[in-house]
């Protein structure tokens, strides 16, 4: 009964800290990216182009602030990331080219930037702390693993590659993917 007892609790174990690191992954990410600005050009953006979100039924009781507990902040991308591919071609575009020329990720042809993107992210990778996500993150950028090129303007191919460079993190810090 003891050793069962022991299989669990490491079994347990095991599993709250597969979830710790796939949060880790998610928080690295959102600690590099996190601009305190973000939200207000977003909404400058949509108003300069005239884009209105669907904000949908909102059921009674429900607030749309949840507070200090902070329990929204990882649904927020996936919100937003659902938003934008509902949005037509023409609308992605002009948001895109809003938001990047606000961060200065245009260039003078009117691309995306790739490159300077990528190296703001990669500086402030390596200003992290040295952790296995981030040393992760940027091997999947040095080694190719996760492409950005530059391209016109679209929000969901920067979606791709962030979401790339999250699953590349998972992988290799998954305990489960190492003694496979």
């Amino acid at each position: 009964m003891k050793l069962l007892m022991l299989q669990v609790l490491a079994t347990a174990m095991v599993a709250v800290q597969a979830c710790r690191e796939r949060g880790e992954c998610h928080e690295l990410m959102h600690d590099v990216m996190h601009k305190e600005n973000m939200m207000e050009i977003i909404g400058t953006c949509m108003e300069e182009n005239g884009i209105v979100p669907d904000l949908g039924e909102r059921r009674p009781g429900r607030g749309g602030r949840r507070g200090s507990r902070g329990g929204r902040r990882g649904k927020r991308s996936p919100r937003f990331m659902r938003f934008i591919s509902t949005l037509p071609e023409e609308n992605q575009t002009a948001l895109a080219e809003c938001i990047f020329e606000k961060e200065g990720l245009l260039t003078d042809d009117g691309l995306f930037d790739a490159t300077t993107f990528k190296d703001d992210l990669i500086a402030k990778l390596e200003a992290a702390d040295q952790t296995t996500e981030a040393e992760a993150m940027l091997a999947a950028i040095e080694d190719g693993d996760c492409v950005l090129e530059e391209g016109e303007p679209s929000l969901m191919v920067l979606f791709d590659f962030i979401g790339c460079l999250k699953d590349e993190c998972e992988d290799a810090t998954d305990p489960e993917a190492e003694e496979v």
